[in-house]
């Protein structure tokens, strides 16, 4: 449990809490799946997990699938690397690749059906655990949740261009 100073509280200390709590969700939704399915995550590094992730918030925009490079660059990884983490996870059944239609040399990765599954279980659950939590908030305390993630999301993407 996060614990602030409480002589500080600077924005950077409230933002970590959040960032703890939310952890903390995270950890009891994972949890709370059966034994199968934590068997099935368990299997993953947190890379594999971050590529997951990014896959399923990539293909939003670009159904078609994700091409390399820019997995690579959401990663914060090289091509090389990104590129046998693609292999690892092909082989584990949780990406598929196909022909890139603009580009004959390169690839399209989007998930699998496996990995599909994983990643809307996981999320399911992830969503259930913040939503028994913020049973807690009223309507009103919710809107002004909502009112400041819209504030810091425009504020960080708008200095972002």
């Amino acid at each position: 449990m996060w614990r602030m100073n409480q002589l500080s509280k600077k924005p950077h200390d409230y933002f970590m809490k959040l960032l703890s709590i939310i952890d903390d969700m995270r950890r009891a939704s994972f949890k709370s799946t059966p034994t199968t399915q934590q068997k099935k995550m368990l299997g993953l590094t947190f890379r594999q997990g971050s590529a997951i992730a990014q896959i399923k918030l990539l293909t939003t925009e670009e159904p078609q699938g994700v091409a390399l490079k820019t997995l690579a660059g959401h990663l914060k990884m090289t091509v090389p690397a990104t590129s046998l983490l693609v292999e690892t996870m092909v082989n584990k059944g949780f990406f598929e690749r196909t022909p890139n239609p603009d580009d004959r040399r390169a690839v399209c990765i989007r998930l699998s059906e496996k990995g599909q599954e994983l990643c809307n279980d996981v999320n399911a659950r992830l969503q259930a655990e913040i939503d028994r939590v913020a049973d807690v908030l009223s309507q009103e305390e919710l809107d002004c949740l909502a009112g400041i993630a819209d504030k810091l999301e425009n504020k960080f993407y708008n200095e972002k261009g």
